[in-house]
C-alpha cells in the first residue's frame, strides 16, 4: 500500500479517502476505508503486489511500502495482487512470535495494526525510518500517518505551522528530527514498535535495532564479503520469478554496479533524465550497452524543476524538498508503473563512502585529493542569519543540539556524519524515495539490511576513498572496467590508482570550461544557478509570491519577493523558501475552505 491515515476519532465517510487522493495532482490511487468504534482509517493502493490489508475479527493489518521478506519466498511480487505478504507478516509477527524486524524484513516499510476489540494501535518502522510517520496525539485523540499534509488535514483546527520548523527546513535543506513542518506533529522513532494505548492515548516505544559503532568484522574484505552478498541476496529475492525489469542508470559507479548485480538473464531497460544528450548521457549509454541493457534517455524542459514545484511538493509534503523528485512525469511517460520493479542507486554514496563525514581536504571541490578522517564536528556549530529573527534560530540551534547529543551517545566517533544520516528523514534528498514508492514499484538495493547494518558497523575510515565500495563492488565492475565515471575516475580501481588520472581529467575539463570548449550542464540534474537567473524563475516568483502571507521568519512579508531574487541566500535554500511559500498558501487556503 502507498499511504495511510488513522484517526481514533471516527470521521465521516468518505473524508480520510479524499485527503490522501489530494497527495496526487494525476491519477490518484484508489483508497479503503474502515470505520469502526476504535476509529477511522484509510488506506490507499500501492503498487507492489502482495501487500493488501489483511484484516481478521480481531486486527486489521496495513503494510506500507514493498519490503523484501527474507523467512519466505517473494512470488507474490509476480501474480496477481493479493494479502499473501501482509497474511505471512501478520502470522510471524503475531501468531508465531517470530518476527525479527531487522532481519526478517529489508527495505523500506512500516506496518499498522489496529485491535479493533482493545482499541489499540501498533506502529513498526524500519531500520531508518526510509518510510517516515508522524502522528499527532492527545488525551482525547490520536491520529497517525505516512504523509505529513495528509495527515494536518485531519485534525486541522488543532494544527498550525511550526515557524521554527519552516526556518530549520530553508536554512537546512530538513527539518531536524522529531519535529516537522506542523505544531503538534512528530516523527515516529526509527527501528522501532510503538505501542499506543486508548487510555490517554498514550505511546510506549520499543527499539529493536541501533546503529551503534561496534564493528564486528575483522578487516574490509570480510565485511565487503558480506556486503556483497547482502546486496545480491535481496535483488535476487526480488527478480527471481521476474523476466523484465528496469532501472535507473547514469555515468557513476553506483548504477553501473547496480547493472552488474543485476541477473544476466533480465531483460532490463535503463533509463536515463536529462537536459541534453551531454557527458552524462553518453557515458550512461556506454555502461547500457556494455551491461546488456535497452537504454532510453528522457530529455527535460530547462524549466523542469520549476513547473513540478506544485505537484512535487505535495507529493512529498511539506518539510521535504521536492525537487529530488526526479522521476516524476518522466513515470507517466514511461510507464514505470507496468514494470514488476524499478531498481535505483540511491544511498550508496551516504551510507558506503562517508561523504558527510568530517574531512581534513576539501574532496568536493578536488576530488582528486585523498579524503583524510577528521574527528570533532561542526552540526552544532550555531546558525546564523540576517533574514530569520534570533529568537528562531535560537529555537533552531537548540533543537540541533538535542538531536546531536542523541547521536554521539549513539555513535561517539561519527557523530557528525550520522546526525544527516539517521534517521532517513534527515538526508536532503529522501525525497526521491517519496516520489518513486508512490509512483511504481521502487526498490533501492543500498537500502537493504545488510547495507544499512554493515554502514553503521564499521569505521569511517573503512568507507573513506571508496575503500570498503571499491572492494565489495570490483565483480560488478569489471565489464566497465576501463570506462571513465563522469567525473573523471575508473570506478574499478582504487583511490591511489585514480587520483593522478583523475586530476589530469579535473584540470581539462576545468580548463575547458574555462575557455568556453565545454558549455551547457553536462551533470544529471538541473542547473539551480542559471535556472535561478531565468526569467522563468522570475515569472514564479511572481506567481507565487502575489499577496502572499506572511510566514512568521522573513524580516519584512513585502521583502520575500526581492529576497528570492537576490543573492542574499544560496540558491538552494531561495528553493526551498518558494516552495515554503508555495506550501503555506495551500495550508492557508485549505484552512480557510474548512471555515467556509
Amino acid at each position: 500500500m502507498s499511504d495511510y491515515l488513522f484517526s481514533s476519532l471516527q470521521q465521516t465517510e468518505g473524508k480520510l479517502a479524499q485527503i490522501i487522493e489530494n497527495i496526487y495532482d494525476v491519477e490518484p490511487p484508489e483508497t479503503q476505508e474502515f470505520h469502526g468504534n476504535w476509529g477511522t482509517l484509510a488506506v490507499s493502493q500501492g503498487y507492489y503486489n502482495g501487500f493488501k490489508p489483511y484484516v481478521t475479527e480481531q486486527h486489521i493489518f496495513i503494510v506500507i511500502g514493498g519490503p523484501v521478506l527474507y523467512f519466505r519466498d517473494n512470488d507474490f511480487l509476480v501474480e496477481n495482487d493479493s494479502y499473501i505478504a501482509s497474511k505471512a507478516i501478520y502470522e510471524r509477527w503475531i501468531i508465531e512470535n517470530k518476527m525479527q524486524w531487522d532481519e526478517d524484513l529489508s527495505g523500506p516499510f512500516t506496518i499498522l495494526l489496529i485491535d479493533k476489540k482493545n482499541k489499540t494501535l501498533k506502529v513498526v518502522t524500519d531500520l531508518m525510518a526510509f518510510i517516515p510517520v508522524y502522528a499527532h496525539q492527545s488525551n482525547q485523540s490520536l491520529f497517525i500517518g505516512t504523509h505529513v499534509d495528509a495527515l494536518a488535514s485531519v485534525p486541522k483546527k488543532n494544527v498550525n505551522l511550526d515557524l521554527v520548523s519552516l526556518a530549520d527546513f530553508v536554512l537546512n535543506d530538513v527539518i531536524t528530527y522529531p519535529y516537522t513542518a506542523y505544531k503538534n506533529i512528530y516523527q515516529l522513532a526509527p527501528a522501532s514498535q510503538i505501542i499506543f494505548s486508548r487510555e490517554s492515548y498514550t505511546s510506549k516505544v520499543k527499539s529493536y535495532w541501533e546503529p551503534k559503532e561496534s564493528n564486528s568484522y575483522t578487516n574490509i574484505k570480510e565485511a565487503s564479503t558480506a556486503l556483497r552478498e547482502g546486496l545480491d541476496g535481496y535483488v535476487n529475492r526480488v527478480t527471481n520469478k521476474m523476466s523484465k525489469v528496469a532501472q535507473f542508470i547514469s555515468g557513476g559507479e553506483d548504477s553501473r554496479v547496480l547493472s552488474g548485480i543485476l541477473p544476466s538473464h533480465l531483460q532490463r531497460e535503463a533509463y536515463v533524465f536529462l537536459d541534453s544528450m551531454n557527458v552524462e548521457g553518453k557515458i550512461a549509454k556506454k555502461v547500457a550497452d556494455i551491461y546488456g541493457a535497452n537504454f532510453t534517455v528522457g530529455f527535460r524542459e530547462k524549466t523542469h524543476y520549476l513547473d513540478i514545484l506544485p505537484e512535487a511538493s505535495k507529493l512529498v509534503g511539506m518539510g521535504h524538498q521536492y525537487h529530488h523528485a526526479h522521476s516524476l512525469g518522466f513515470d507517466k511517460k514511461f510507464k514505470l508503473a507496468e514494470y514488476t520493479a524499478v531498481f535505483g542507486g540511491y544511498l550508496s554514496d551516504s551510507l558506503l563512502k562517508s561523504p558527510y563525514a568530517l574531512s581534513y581536504t576539501n574532496t568536493g571541490r578536488y576530488p582528486f585529493i585523498p579524503d583524510v578522517f577528521k574527528k570533532g564536528e561542526t552540526q552544532t556549530k550555531k546558525i546564523t542569519s540576517t533574514l530569520i529573527s534570533e529568537d528562531i534560530l535560537c529555537a533552531i540551534n537548540k533543537r540541533r543540539l538535542a538531536r546531536f547529543k542523541v547521536i554521539k551517545k549513539l555513535r561517539p566517533i561519527s557523530a557528525h556524519e550520522w546526525f544527516v544520516l539517521y534517521p532517513a528523514t534527515m538526508r536532503t534528498a529522501i525525497p526521491n524515495l517519496y516520489t518513486t514508492r508512490r509512483l511504481f514499484r521502487s526498490y533501492e538495493p543500498f537500502m537493504c539490511k545488510e547495507s544499512v547494518k554493515i554502514s553503521a558497523s564499521v569505521p569511517t575510515q573503512w568507507k573513506k576513498n571508496r575503500r570498503l565500495f571499491n572492494s565489495a563492488m570490483k565483480p560488478y565492475l569489471k565489464e566497465s572496467k576501463w570506462l571513465l565515471h563522469a567525473d573523471g575516475r575508473l570506478p574499478y580501481f582504487p583511490w591511489w590508482v585514480n587520483s593522478p588520472i583523475q586530476f589530469c581529467i579535473w584540470l581539462y575539463r576545468h580548463l575547458a570550461k574555462r575557455i568556453g570548449i565545454v558549455k551547457g550542464n553536462q551533470g544529471p540534474w538541473g542547473d539551480w544557478v542559471e535556472m535561478s537567473k531565468s526569467t522563468e524563475w522570475e515569472k514564479i516568483v511572481n506567481k507565487h509570491c502575489e499577496q502572499v502571507e506572511c510566514i512568521g521568519f522573513e524580516l519584512k512579508n513585502e521583502k520575500i519577493h526581492e529576497i528570492l531574487m537576490s543573492e542574499n541566500l544560496f540558491v538552494l535554500k531561495k528553493v526551498n523558501l518558494l516552495q515554503v511559500i508555495f506550501n503555506n498558501r495551500n495550508f492557508i487556503s485549505s484552512c480557510s475552505k474548512d471555515t467556509q
